[in-house]
This record gives structure tokens, C-alpha cells and sequence, in this order.
């Protein structure tokens, strides 16, 4: 009996301490499976917002690429050939068309466009909507079961400063809200990135004069007409290195109300013939002929010899800021820019103008030379340049215009990301 009561307590000591086990190793086994399921979930949050991220990301650099590639867009933020359709800077930037990326200051909520392009990443590519101002983007189909990562981007105007833009970036897993206005199911990540821009102008300081010459101007007995009433540059009309030769008087040099046609022109201005070619671009330019010429901004046109064709596809396209290799001659009755969208035209080489021609911007040159004896009116509403001299003969009419001017500086160039001007909030 005392050894059948001994085995039973050890039988019941051995059962009690398996059960004990078996409850640890449960406990062990929940609270392990548990941890599993925890970093499984963490694991997934980390891959939605990194996605996410990386989608907003995706949209502040592709944003750049565009707004620097002054190339004319579709709905479809293709490349365009329709001639009423602009660039993606113009479209958002400037979507009432005044030709100035500055706030209205009787409504500074106005200017920019409230929603900008979308983009998805359906099949290995971006897929993207760029419709017009005040229309909402549309995401394209997507199969994946995954999901396809999409951005949103929005401009907001700083301080009424046209040269800085904030960009917004807003990314998503998949083509849901609050990336594709409207969409009634939120996604399964979020994340939003801001980087402020500024735009390096083009048109770093704007010139003093309606016709600035390193050398010597000459236009004889001609029927020139240089005209400039901006207070601003007090006035001056021509400003030349060398000596200004030809028939001035009231009619023929045009300069603020009671100035005496030969006060508004500065001739032997050593400062002026004292620079080297490179230093006098830089001084108007801001960067080299060559780093002006590589900008993404800019486009080249290959030209020597009668241009008007392949300068005015230019434009067509898009082209603000224009480098014309080669000596370029027009002699087309036309009209190069606009008011609201003048262009910065560097030739390098010689320009001679002819006949019935109007150039809204900047023309720098080498040598100028301007000869519409045969007929015509040439004009120039903005200011030229020149790094040797200019000749005139007709009837040239060079205006300086400093509102065609501010819109160059403000709106042509390239934009780059400010420092410190990043964030993810």
C-alpha cells in the first residue's frame, strides 16, 4: 500500500509539472507568435510608408525635370505640338496667362493652380495627367493587385515672390485618396514632402539701356527711333563702350519727359569696353555661355545664316531661352515672343535683322546689325545687346521695356532646390 501511495504522488507530481510545461511552452508560444504578428505589421506599415515616401519623392524630382523643360504639354503631360498649348511651369505656374508667376494682390489664393499633375507607376512607367488649371487630375486604370504608387503635386506662391515656388508632393501606395482628388476610398499609406525652389534666372540683371554696346554704335543719317521711358534706368537709351555716331534728336532718341535727347545717351563707358566678352555676358546672364548654353532651360538652335524657320519652331515648342549657334540672319516679316512670353535670344555669333521684325525679350550678340532699307519696321520691345558693335540702317526701333524685362527674370531660368528648404511634414 505505502509503495502504491508513493507512485500515484509521483505520478501526480510528474502530471502536474507536464501540465506546468505545457502552459509555459503555450505562453512561450503565443507571446513568440504574437511578436511575429507585431513585426509582421510592422514590417508592412514600413513598406507602405517607405513606398509612400518614396512615390512623394518621385513627384518633387519629376516635378523639376518638368518645370525646367520649357517643352509644351498635353493633358497627358506629353510632348505637344499644338501651338495654344504650354509648358507644365506656364500651365501651373501662370495659369491666367499675364505672363507673371506673382500672386494677384487683390487675391493672393488665385494664382497658382489649387491641384497640379498626378502621376501613377502602372507596368514599369509613370502614367501621368496634366490637365488645365482648375481641372482635376485623373489617375489612369490600375490592374495591380498591389497597388500603384501615385503622387499628387501642388505649387504654392511664396511671399509674392515669383523667382521661389513651394512644391507638395503628396505620395500613395496605390490610386487612392488624398492622391487622386475625389477618390471616395483613402489608401493604405500616406506621406507628403515639400521642398522649396527658387529659379535661376536667366536674366540675372536686367539691362540699363534699350541698346547696350561694348564697342561703337552707328546708325548714320537712318531713321532710328531708340526709345526708353523707364524712370528706373533714368532714361537711358543707348550705352556704348565707343563712340555713338548718327542723327539724334528729339524724333530719332525718345527718353523721359524733358530730357534733352542727348542726355539719355553714355557713350565711352570705360566700364563697358574694359570687359572681356565672357565677363560681359556673366554681368547680364549671371553664369558662362557655356553653362547658359547647357542649362536644362535652354534650347539650342543650330543656325547659320537665314534663321526665321528654325527660331520660330523654337518657340513654338516652348523655347524661352534660346542659343543660337552660328551667325543667324532674319528676314521674315514676324513676330518672335510675345508681352506675356518674351524670349531670351543669344546668338553666338553675329545678328543681322531685316525687314518687318518684332522681337519681344533679350537679343545678345556679338556684332548687331540691323538693315531694313529695303521696307519694314524692325523692333525690338525689351533691349539688345551686343559684345562688339552695332549698325543700324532703315528704320530700327529698339524699346526698352522693363515689364517685358521682370518677366524674363522672373520666369525663365532653371529652378533648383533652395537649401533647408526640404521637409517631409
Amino acid at each position: 500500500m505505502e509503495h502504491s501511495s508513493i507512485a500515484r504522488q509521483r505520478g501526480a507530481a510528474t502530471l502536474i509539472s507536464a501540465v506546468v510545461i505545457l502552459v509555459l511552452m503555450t505562453l512561450i508560444a503565443f507571446f513568440a507568435n504574437r511578436n511575429i504578428l507585431f513585426e509582421r505589421k510592422t514590417a508592412a506599415n514600413q513598406y507602405r510608408s517607405t513606398k509612400a515616401i518614396e512615390a512623394a519623392e518621385a513627384g518633387i524630382e519629376w516635378t523639376i525635370a518638368n518645370l525646367n523643360s520649357m517643352r509644351k504639354i498635353t493633358a497627358a503631360c506629353a510632348t505637344s505640338a499644338v501651338n495654344t498649348d504650354v509648358s507644365l511651369r506656364d500651365k501651373y505656374l501662370d495659369p491666367d496667362g499675364d505672363g507673371s508667376y506673382t500672386e494677384d494682390p487683390a487675391d493672393p489664393t488665385t494664382k497658382f493652380a489649387a491641384v497640379g499633375p498626378l502621376c501613377s507607376f502602372i507596368g514599369g512607367a509613370w502614367s501621368c495627367s496634366c490637365p488645365a488649371a482648375g481641372t482635376n487630375p485623373t489617375a489612369a486604370a490600375c490592374s495591380a493587385p498591389e497597388g500603384c504608387p501615385t503622387f499628387l503635386v501642388r505649387f504654392q506662391n511664396m511671399a509674392n515672390d515669383a523667382t521661389l515656388v513651394r512644391v507638395s508632393a503628396t505620395g500613395c501606395t496605390n490610386s487612392q485618396a488624398p492622391c487622386v482628388p475625389g477618390a471616395a476610398t483613402p489608401a493604405d499609406g500616406t506621406a507628403t514632402v515639400n521642398q522649396v525652389m527658387k529659379v535661376l534666372s536667366g536674366l540675372a540683371t536686367l539691362p540699363a539701356a534699350a541698346l547696350t554696346a561694348k564697342g561703337w554704335v552707328d546708325f548714320g543719317a537712318n531713321a532710328i527711333s531708340v526709345t526708353n521711358t523707364d524712370p528706373g534706368t533714368n532714361g537711358i537709351t543707348i550705352n556704348a563702350g565707343g563712340d555713338i555716331n548718327g542723327f539724334i534728336n528729339s524724333g530719332t532718341v525718345v527718353s523721359l519727359p524733358g530730357t534733352p535727347p542727348g542726355a539719355s545717351l553714355v557713350g565711352d563707358d570705360a566700364s563697358l569696353s574694359s570687359m572681356s566678352d565672357d565677363q560681359m555676358f556673366k554681368s547680364f546672364f549671371g553664369m558662362t555661355k557655356a553653362q547658359f548654353q547647357a542649362a536644362p532651360s535652354t534650347t539650342t538652335v543650330p543656325c547659320s545664316g537665314v534663321c526665321n524657320s528654325p527660331l520660330q519652331s523654337a518657340i513654338d515648342a516652348g523655347a524661352r531661352a534660346i542659343w543660337v549657334e552660328g551667325d543667324m540672319t532674319l528676314n521674315a516679316n514676324a513676330t518672335y515672343g510675345s508681352p506675356e512670353r518674351p524670349v531670351i535670344l543669344v546668338v553666338n555669333g553675329n545678328a543681322e535683322v531685316r525687314g518687318t521684325i518684332t522681337i519681344y525679350g533679350v537679343l545678345y550678340c556679338q556684332d548687331g546689325t540691323w538693315d531694313n532699307t529695303g521696307g519694314g519696321d524692325a523692333q525690338i520691345v525689351g533691349a539688345a545687346i551686343a559684345e562688339g558693335n552695332f549698325t543700324a540702317t532703315g528704320t530700327p526701333n529698339p524699346t526698352y521695356d522693363p515689364n517685358v524685362l521682370r518677366r524674363l527674370r522672373e520666369t525663365t531660368g532653371q529652378y533648383a532646390k533652395v537649401p533647408g528648404g526640404w521637409r517631409d511634414f
